[in-house]
């Protein structure tokens, strides 16, 4: 399965569970879709490729998103599901108890300055001394898009491709908070995607307190949006 890197990471941790390949794109279909087909010629079968707020590409009939062959599997599941006496959204929530409740802030502000983002992402760098700790919340790994860099790799070097002129900085943290900061391509905004994974048996309501709290803390301390003159849309 793939699935580009803004979107959420309980496909990785099914298939850590499960035994399955997943793999991370850069975002946008054009990134999922290619790599789904050099996928198929290695000769796996890639069942899902999916980008969070864009779309799907089922069963490896079309390797771009489609909806009319999503909502096909989609109608054979719910079938399936019902059948059994159960609903989609009881189903989902099975999952959720296996796998973790995954739980997502994602949203932007509003920034007509290119130079204003520059100024964030070369914060964020630090001077190439990486954050330790942002706010009271350990970081396990950072990897940075922009200059090619992952702290996890044994020559730090990213796995995905790097762009100076399109930087992307994760934060992954020790509480498997995920935080992905990047500039929209084509509009003024600086975006951001942030994911908290749940512990097995944690309510769902529980973890969106921790990630509220986290999200809050992590934004200011990252991006300063006062100082740099960062708008959140409700403020336009």
């Amino acid at each position: 399965m793939c699935a580009s890197t803004v979107s959420s990471k309980m496909l990785l941790a099914m298939g850590q569970a499960e035994g399955f390949r997943f793999e991370e794109t850069l975002t946008g279909f054009k990134w999922i879709g290619s790599r789904a087909l050099s996928l198929q010629e290695e000769g796996y079968h890639v069942l899902l490729g999916y980008e969070e707020a864009i779309g799907f590409s089922c069963g490896g009939i079309i390797p771009d998103k489609d909806g009319i062959s999503a909502i096909g599997i989609v109608a054979t599941m719910a079938t399936s599901i019902y059948s059994r006496g159960e609903t989609l959204v009881s189903h989902l929530q099975h999952l959720h108890d296996k796998y973790g409740e995954f739980v997502c802030n994602n949203g932007y502000y509003r920034c007509n300055d290119p130079a204003i983002v520059k100024r964030i992402i070369e914060q964020m760098r630090n001077g190439g001394r990486y954050y330790e700790n942002v706010g009271g919340y350990d970081v396990e790994s950072i990897r940075d898009l922009g200059i090619g860099y992952d702290s996890t790799t044994k020559d730090k070097k990213a796995m995905l491709p790097s762009s100076a002129s399109s930087p992307m900085i994760t934060f992954r943290f020790d509480n498997g908070c995920v935080a992905q900061f990047r500039a929209s391509g084509t509009e003024p905004k600086f975006k951001y995607y942030i994911e908290m994974r749940g512990r097995l048996g944690e309510k769902k309501v529980d973890v969106v307190k921790r990630l509220m709290k986290m999200s809050g803390v992590i934004l200011e301390e990252l991006l300063h949006p006062a100082e740099n003159g960062l708008i959140l849309p409700s403020n336009l």
